[in-house]
């Protein structure tokens, strides 16, 4: 199992080598964090929880579920199955299925778009894709 907080990790440079970092098919938002620390624990790299230390994260707006990212995460969720054979991110995959965004295809177990939906669901403010 992640360590807690793996997000806020500091690698070594040996451990970054050695895990291959950020996996560079990943577009905009959701999974690559997940997918690095699966990296990383793949490579038998361990983490360990540092208590009381300082992790810094660049502000963004946030919403949970980030409908405005439902794009990025359907298609990030899809390259991280298919590297580790599960779908990260279930708990919002299960909210955006409450909401009538996604379903589950039965015939992957992955999750896909209800057509219903168009792009007006992912939308930001100014009506573009971010």
């Amino acid at each position: 199992t992640l360590a807690p907080g793996f997000w806020a990790s500091k690698p070594s440079a040996a451990a970054w080598n050695a895990s291959g970092g950020f996996h560079e098919a990943y577009r905009g938002y959701g999974g690559e964090d997940t997918d690095f620390a699966y990296s990383t624990q793949h490579a038998g790299i361990p983490f360990l929880w540092v208590g009381g230390a300082e992790a810094f994260h660049q502000y963004h707006p946030t919403e949970s579920p980030p409908v405005r990212h439902l794009d990025d995460i359907l298609d990030n969720g899809r390259i991280f199955a298919g590297r580790w054979g599960q779908w990260p991110m279930t708990g919002w995959f299960e909210s955006f299925e409450r909401m009538g965004l996604v379903a589950r295809d039965v015939s992957t177990g992955g999750w896909i778009k209800k057509p219903t939906h168009a792009r007006t669901a992912t939308t930001n403010r100014k009506g573009e894709r971010p």
